[in-house]
């Protein structure tokens, strides 16, 4: 830190620098009744006087400090007991005031051990040291947080680490970064994470800060260094130098404010006492892993974890995953990007397995050992289990049969759990859990781990029976509430040291439609079933030679031993040459549009609003349905048709309503024209039937959802191909539309939307006849 102010002289030095109505000495001033300026290098606090005040430094607001800070620090305590009692090192929080207990940042003393806590607004985050060693006449400080993960290391410790709890990852704070104390005196004034009874008592030196992993540390202040005020500061009394005890033969350095130990080759850390990693870039030689491999220290020297796509003693070998090879002694694993599972969980694996114990799938709230929910499956002694816990107790499921770990047998498994209900079948035999009383949310928030876990000691240990390790074997297939997760080397977010199966090119999808992969010199080949062809069998014999149009997408009708064209939007015809254009869309079962709303990013999400004009002589169809239906818990509208009654849904969160179904008269299914308009005001739903106000309900009446953040996406009459309505809707509805749409305006806009605009498939001109 550069504090390296000369303070002239002031007529009133009592009252340089002061808030109105402070009696504290102004920065620059050793107590309230010197006159001598002083030159200040390196502060010291003096804690709370006699009037109650705090001696502190305030630097401007850090920026930038939303999602990444680190802060370095040393010290020096007063020779005294009080010292480390109960005293704040430094302070930053939401608008500067900690009247609402919010968004927060401080470190401090308490009971002779370092406190560090963090509040991004949805919970305090705190790590305590071991007690402070206090032979040591310095004290180091290094500390941090990415998103949610905060961390602390304080001179020789163990570096600790925490998570904050909640899903919010942003720091908010706008206040000034303030120094040994705050210029409140009043401890009640600060949020209850850092209610320091005392500042800070002793000598502050080299802070810095830097908010990104990519940039280097700065002293905080503009200029750089410079405080915008403070109160009763003065310079610290002894030289650092005289303090610090430099080991293994290192050199205490000080120029200006700062200070360090300047270290023989070999050793590092702020006194020397640490040596200098095989791993570490300064260790000399310096290690082989290549770029983007991770060194790992061993007794005997290093070894190296290859990222995806590598292997080889260094990781210099590139090689291809068909199907992926873990190994538990070499710390394998693979992660991807999670999706919804809260409320149900089904999920199928096959797996050739070289050893009976290890972990073949794993998320949870977070990583560590008190992780709250989970859910966990892996080999126990040769059996499959799968275990889960949704906030209140682990339910744990076991196979019947033992699986055979000689690396010659695929296991086919599926588990999950709806609810609280959960079951387990291994290889057509099945073990279930009824429901019972209880929680019955899966809250999870880290990726899904594949055949391992990246830190393995970051498992909960209610997820498995013995030690957590990883798994080792071949895992081909896994599929999450039907979705495919791709054990690829491009698909996974993370992974390491993962190999093939068999070392070839030919894997368990390779080839596609069941055909039979074949090694080649140069490859593979796929050996196809008699109605496909193509290099991996992807392509339909009945669309090989087909007519369909650029436009055009040929779906094979093995039945008729035939094909048909999927027309684009804005083309029609037999193999989709016709261009058309249209103002009311003609679904015929196998259509839809989709229509991405251009000015989602302004609409206010708690009041919306959608009408159109339909008509059907069908009972079943999907009419409308706005939100993104990608995952089971997304914001959504729906409107449609079942039994031939007007059906509505609404979705703002945690599908908490329920549908609301109009039975009064059956006429939406007589082949005319109706009007329908469905108004949402938070929590309110009208829906309009031909100008009638048919249904009115408050969906829920404690508005813990209000908002229908339904992503700026609307589908009419079905969803994209191959994507039923019956699955994607989860039964809410049954099948895609079968009639015509028109006249759709969206919120309050003045205009209707042009579904041409939209993209889809199989609409027809629908202005014929009307």
């Amino acid at each position: 830190m550069v504090l390296m102010y000369h303070f002239t002289l002031d007529p009133t030095p009592c009252m340089h620098r002061e808030e109105p109505g402070q009696r504290g000495a102004g920065l620059g001033y050793g107590s309230w009744l010197t006159s001598a300026a002083i030159n200040i290098t390196q502060p010291s606090f003096s804690g709370t006087d006699v009037f109650g005040y705090t001696s502190f430094l305030a630097f401007s607001t850090i920026p930038n400090i939303t999602f990444y800070y680190e802060f370095r620090l040393k010290f020096q305590l007063a020779n005294h007991h009080s010292a480390l009692q109960d005293n704040l090192i430094f302070f930053t929080g939401q608008k500067g005031q900690g009247l609402n207990g919010d968004d927060f940042l401080e470190l401090g003393l308490r009971n002779g051990r370092v406190v560090y806590s963090y509040n991004l607004g949805s919970g305090t985050a705190t790590i305590i040291s071991k007690p402070l060693d206090l032979t040591h006449n310095v004290h180091v400080i290094h500390l941090g947080r990415s998103l949610q993960k905060g961390w602390l290391k304080v001179d020789d410790q163990k570096n600790k680490t925490v998570t904050s709890p909640g899903r919010l990852v942003g720091l908010n704070v706008f206040s000034q970064f303030y120094l040994g104390g705050y210029h409140e005196y009043t401890p009640e004034l600060l949020p209850k994470g850092p209610r320091f009874k005392n500042g800070f008592q002793g000598c502050i030196f080299e802070v810095q800060v830097r908010t990104s992993l990519y940039q280097g540390f700065k002293s905080p202040g503009t200029p750089e260094g410079h405080p915008s005020s403070g109160r009763s500061v003065g310079q610290c009394k002894d030289s650092p130098c005289s303090l610090i005890k430099c080991r293994n033969g290192g050199k205490c350095i000080e120029t200006g404010s700062t200070v360090y130990c300047d270290c023989l080759t070999g050793w590092k850390g702020a006194f020397c006492t640490e040596t200098v990693s095989v791993c570490e870039p300064e260790h000399d030689p310096p290690h082989l892993c290549q770029q983007g491999s991770t060194c790992v220290p061993l007794p005997n020297g290093y070894t190296c974890h290859c990222p995806l796509g590598t292997t080889g003693t260094y990781c210099e070998q590139d090689i291809s995953i068909s199907d992926a090879s873990f190994r538990n002694n070499e710390s394998s694993w693979m992660s991807f990007t999670p999706f919804y599972i809260r409320y149900k969980t089904h999920i199928k694996l096959q797996f050739q397995p070289l050893s009976p114990d290890g972990i073949l799938f794993y998320t949870a709230q977070h990583l560590g050992t008190q992780s709250g929910d989970f859910l966990c499956i892996s080999l126990v002694n040769g059996f499959t289990q799968l275990r889960y816990n949704l906030g209140d107790r682990t339910i744990i499921l076991q196979a019947l049969q033992k699986v055979h770990a000689n690396g010659n047998t695929w296991h086919s498994l599926h588990a999950g759990r709806v609810g609280n209900e959960g079951y387990l079948d291994l290889d057509g035999i099945n073990v279930t859990q009824k429901a019972s009383p209880g929680m019955n949310a899966l809250d999870t928030h880290t990726d899904f781990f594949v055949g391992g876990v990246s830190s393995l000691h970051l498992v909960n240990p209610m997820a498995i029976e013995n030690e957590p390790t990883g798994f080792t074997g071949c895992i081909r297939e896994i599929i999450i509430n039907n979705r495919e997760l791709n054990l690829t080397v491009t698909d996974p977010k993370g992974g390491a040291n993962i190999g093939d199966c068999d070392g070839t090119d030919c894997g368990y999808t390779v080839c596609k439609n069941n055909g039979t992969c074949q090694v080649e010199n140069s490859g593979f080949s796929c050996s196809c079933p008699k109605e496909w062809t193509g290099n991996t069998c992807e392509q339909s014999i009945y669309c090989s030679q087909n007519m369909c149009g650029s436009h055009a997408l040929c779906i094979p009708q093995p039945s008729s031993f035939s094909y048909t064209c999927a027309c684009t939007l804005g083309w029609t015809g037999k193999y989709c040459n016709n261009k058309i254009k249209f103002y009311i869309a003609e679904f015929v079962g196998n259509s839809y549009i989709k229509y991405i709303d251009p000015f989602y990013g302004k609409r206010d999400l708690q009041y919306s609003r959608l009408s159109l004009n339909f008509t059907t002589n069908q009972t079943e169809g999907l009419i409308a349905w706005m939100g993104k239906s990608e995952d089971e818990d997304n914001d959504f509208l729906a409107i449609g048709l079942a039994n031939g009654t007007l059906k509505v849904v609404i979705n703002l969160g945690e599908r908490i309503s329920v549908p609301l179904m109009h039975s009064k008269y059956f006429t939406c299914s007589d082949g005319r024209w109706h009007f329908i308009t469905v108004v949402q005001n938070q929590t309110c739903i009208k829906v309009y039937l031909d100008e009638e106000l048919i249904l009115f309900e408050d969906i829920d009446p404690r508005r813990k959802y209000t908002a229908l953040n339904y992503g700026g996406i609307c589908y009419f009459g079905g969803f994209e191909i191959g994507r039923k309505v019956n699955i994607v809707t989860t039964g809410l509805f049954q099948k895609e539309f079968f009639g015509k749409i028109k006249d759709v305006v969206l919120f309050q806009d003045s205009k209707k939307i042009q579904l041409m605009k939209g993209e889809g498939y199989n609409i027809h001109d629908g202005n014929y006849g009307n």
